[in-house]
């Protein structure tokens, strides 16, 4: 009876060694995925980056007076950067006849469609020089 319970302690020793290897290959195999996952994580978040400095210095350069290379703006650039709000729009037409203040407001139409962030408006009593929505000079006469 000795050496059946000898047999019996082997197999038992085997088998909890069989369930410690089982176990230690399950984690390996869940740390590789994970490895692998953080590494395709790492390449894209990069991969964005590279995509974010590219279109933020496309639109430093479209801003950058010195640098001419970008004559449109990019894509992503919001209308409010040419666009003039209604604040500037009731200043640059107030005193002004109806004739004018139409004029005016549909130059600035004409001007915020084609994209334009320098143009000039004018009518016959006045001219306003117009840099980002902004009135950047003008005169009157």
């Amino acid at each position: 009876m000795d050496t059946e319970i000898i047999h019996i302690l082997e197999l038992l020793a085997a088998l909890v060694a069989a369930i410690i290897a089982y176990g230690q290959h399950r984690q390996k195999t869940i740390a590789e995925g994970e490895a692998t996952e953080a590494f395709a994580g790492m390449a894209f978040a990069e991969a964005e980056q590279a995509e974010a400095e590219d279109r933020r210095a496309d639109v430093v350069a479209f801003f950058d007076p010195m640098d001419d290379r970008m004559t449109e703006a990019p894509e992503g650039v919001p209308a409010r950067s040419w666009k003039m709000n209604n604040e500037t729009r009731s200043w640059v037409t107030i005193g002004h006849s109806p004739e004018e203040q139409a004029s005016l407001l549909n130059q600035i139409a004409e001007a915020e469609s084609q994209k334009k962030y320098h143009y000039f408006i004018s009518v016959p009593s006045a001219f306003y020089e117009i840099e980002y929505g902004l009135v950047k000079g003008g005169g009157k006469g």
